[in-house]
């Protein structure tokens, strides 16, 4: 579906919440709209989603009013045009390492004359052909939401060009992914890590650009949000299930009965 209020929001600097989906279960998406979280992005990355359920799960939030944004195992056209095909809200796009290959990604997520992107009306996001057509293009290219990730050093140090590419929405910082990068790998909260996460925040800020990171704490979202940060990822559907039975466990004490 279409969120431009989600996307008028991101532009206008406010903070939105969101988490990772990693489970493959349409109850979950469903649960996560419910409680209230302000986009959802589908992991076909990191996690295990064919096309069939990556329609299913769109389908699902669709229900509930959430806005969902793939993150593509791959930015080519082939991902990006099967991930908006089945109606998602916009898309995250990893692995890329320079601007180029960034202007050339965002071309596959937008229509003639804007883009390239392979024009079909037959497909769920198109209304299966019910839709106007015109409208249908226009609505498309005004309203989906193109996330980029800037988790390496070289596109660390292309911030700011970065910035000036109109058709990015969000530009989002993933301290892991950096923290390999940088030559300390699993260490996220080093210092010269850290350093990089900051500056490219701050570029952002400076630049009007939309930013946004993963955060695994409320505490560190919290942080994030108060400095500008408008896009928050906070864990994932995984992470708040493991979270959950460790505490209750731990409330529980059944360790200590043993």
């Amino acid at each position: 579906m279409i969120a431009l209020e989600l996307k008028q929001a991101l532009h206008r600097g406010e903070g939105r919440l969101g988490t990772f989906v990693k489970l493959s279960s349409a109850s979950a998406i469903e649960a996560l709209g419910a409680a209230g979280l302000d986009f959802a992005i589908l992991d076909t990355e990191h996690a295990p989603c064919d096309q069939l359920m990556l329609e299913h799960l769109i389908r699902a939030a669709d229900c509930v009013g959430l806005p969902t944004i793939v993150r593509v195992s791959r930015a080519s056209e082939e991902h990006i045009l099967k991930a908006l095909d089945l109606g998602a809200s916009g898309v995250q796009l990893p692995g890329l390492e320079s601007a180029d290959q960034v202007r050339e990604a965002l071309r596959f997520t937008k229509y003639a004359p804007m883009g390239c992107r392979g024009l079909s009306f037959s497909q769920r996001s198109a209304g299966y052909g019910a839709l106007d057509k015109h409208e249908y293009m226009a609505r498309s290219n005004a309203g989906l939401i193109n996330v980029v990730h800037i988790e390496n050093k070289a596109m660390a140090e292309q911030v700011e060009e970065l910035c000036g590419i109109d058709e990015i929405d969000v530009l989002f910082v993933g301290p892991m992914d950096i923290s390999q990068s940088l030559g300390h790998p699993g260490e996220p909260g080093h210092p010269e890590v850290a350093q990089v996460v900051q500056r490219v925040l701050a570029v952002c800020r400076e630049r009007g650009k939309a930013a946004g990171i993963f955060v695994g704490t409320p505490e560190a979202a919290q942080r994030y949000l108060s400095q500008g940060v408008s896009y928050v990822a906070l864990s994932s559907d995984l992470g708040f299930m493991t979270w959950g039975c460790q505490q209750m466990r731990r409330l529980s004490a059944v360790d200590q009965q043993r």
